[in-house]
């Protein structure tokens, strides 16, 4: 009787997991192989606009698995189709690549064949790159490749990574600045004064080592979020999502393997920016202290060059990294315009 008591159960929490799934994910999805990688794109929004965003995740290593989940997205998901796509090495994707295959032009290849399959699965729609940090300087790099820009319709570029040689040392000073407000404010002076003192030695952010050193010490300011104790809508999924969406454990893990092995400190993909002649938005936290603003002139001047026209940029004045939680309203009304502006 006990037996049955637990298969009975067992039975009513599989049917219970498996009627709640639709309610975690409605739309398509499909993965890309290539050069070892095994790589998700999941599907979701209005496909019957015929207007596809191709979300570029962040990192190296981030994932576009968890940002499919945030209120931002599923709004615009009202308007357009989104295409969500972990990367080789980063959020759910699989197989067993070589990181021999972790090189900027293996990514831009592995981002030509996603967008060549969605050409092919709905029918040639109009393709649009909306890159985040890192994502802005692949979708930079993809689109200063070949006559691959001829693929894309638009390109917001959000906070990117693009020039990490000349960006990284700005973020380094962003710390020390940090840290001594943190020293004149009395808080945590042996260690912020430790992170000062580091800071102003100019380390090389071309050695790992000094990358992650600087890393650590980021993540404890404001960098990302202007307000910290401003509080916004993120991804919410809950334990029960988690079992019943596409989100799994390995989400957690990919990234820091992708991380350890992916250098690209001393990306400057700058001049090569000049050759982009497709519409173009920037958008750019004020605050950002990962990518500073100067940074996000930068992206703006080098997209097509000084002369090029149809290229915009939007300052999020109340916002740092992560503008698209920190002022959401206005992140949604300014993707909208872009995009229908098209």
């Amino acid at each position: 009787m006990k037996n049955q008591i637990i298969t009975l159960a067992s039975i009513i929490l599989i049917t219970s997991s498996s009627c709640k799934k639709e309610s975690f994910f409605e739309g398509d999805h499909f993965f890309v192989r290539n050069a070892g990688a095994e790589m998700p794109v999941y599907i979701k929004g209005n496909i019957d606009s015929r207007t596809f965003i191709l979300f570029l995740h962040g990192g190296p290593g981030g994932n576009a698995t968890l940002p499919s989940f945030m209120p931002v997205s599923k709004e615009l998901e009202n308007d357009f189709a989104f295409a969500y796509w972990d990367q080789r090495g980063s959020g759910l994707s699989m197989g067993n690549p070589d990181p021999s295959t972790f090189t900027l032009e293996q990514f831009v290849d592995d981002l030509d064949l996603v967008i060549e399959t969605i050409k092919v699965r709905y029918d040639n729609p109009r393709i649009v790159f909306y890159g985040i940090s890192w994502g802005g300087a692949l979708g930079s790099a993809y689109l200063s490749t070949k006559n691959y820009q001829e693929k894309i319709d638009g390109f917001i570029c959000m906070d990117s990574g693009h020039n990490l040689v000349e960006g990284l040392p700005k973020s380094v000073v962003f710390v020390k600045e940090y840290a001594q407000e943190q020293i004149d404010n009395g808080i945590d002076i042996d260690y912020w004064t430790e992170a000062r003192n580091w800071c102003a030695t100019a380390p090389d952010m071309t050695v790992k080592e000094n990358y992650f050193k600087y890393d650590g010490y980021l993540s404890n300011t404001n960098a990302y979020r202007f307000n910290p104790n401003q509080e916004v809508q993120g991804p919410v999924v809950g334990a029960l999502g988690t079992m019943n969406s596409y989100l799994s454990l390995a989400i957690l893990f990919n990234g820091q393997y992708l991380a350890k092995r992916f250098n690209i400190l001393e990306l400057n993909l700058s001049k090569d920016m000049e050759r982009i002649k497709i519409p173009s938005m920037v958008i750019w936290g004020r605050h950002d202290g990962v990518n500073t603003i100067e940074m996000g002139f930068d992206a703006f001047n080098s997209i097509g060059g000084q002369n090029f026209q149809d290229k915009e940029m939007v300052i999020l004045e109340n916002s740092a990294h992560e503008g698209y939680m920190e002022e959401q309203d206005l992140f949604i009304h300014t993707f909208r315009r872009f995009v229908n502006g098209l």
